[in-house]
């Protein structure tokens, strides 16, 4: 039987202040991109949809939180390549990116929420991909950090 819980949180420290790192991999679209998606398609507005795109697999999402060197947050339908309206809105998780400083540097904060609301017949499959993506994705994140 599979332990799953609502929430998959990940923690590390980057070499920079929280304004380095949010200029250089959160503030914009181009930053977001260098370490997450291959690209992302659409701006940074509140409420408004941009796509996270590798190669031909395109993830839709949605601003709920943008506050410079803070907060960047969104929302989407995890675990495949998604539009906002493949399922229903009450099925959509949070991923939060939480920047503080902290001895070192920039403690990043990866919290992705919501698990439970999505429909049992895909929950599971839906936590396993994004918890093993996750460590993946935010693997690529201190390379630019380290030199």
């Amino acid at each position: 039987m599979l332990h799953m819980t609502d929430t998959i949180i990940r923690e590390l420290v980057l070499p920079a202040t929280p304004e380095a790192v949010w200029a250089k991999s959160f503030g914009s679209p181009a930053a977001l991109s260098t370490w997450f998606p291959e690209r992302i398609e659409g701006e940074f507005v509140l409420g408004e949809p941009f796509v996270l795109v590798w190669g031909e697999h395109r993830s839709q999402c949605r601003l709920t939180e943008f506050t410079p060197a803070r907060a960047l947050s969104y929302q989407w339908h995890p675990g495949d390549a998604f539009t906002l309206d493949d399922h229903p809105a009450e099925e959509l998780t949070t991923v939060r990116f939480m920047l503080e400083p902290t001895e070192g540097g920039t403690k990043v904060t990866m919290t992705e929420s919501g698990f439970e609301r999505i429909a049992e017949s895909r929950r599971a499959w839906a936590f396993g991909q994004n918890n093993g993506g996750w460590d993946e994705e935010l693997a690529k994140l201190p390379l630019a950090y380290s030199a």
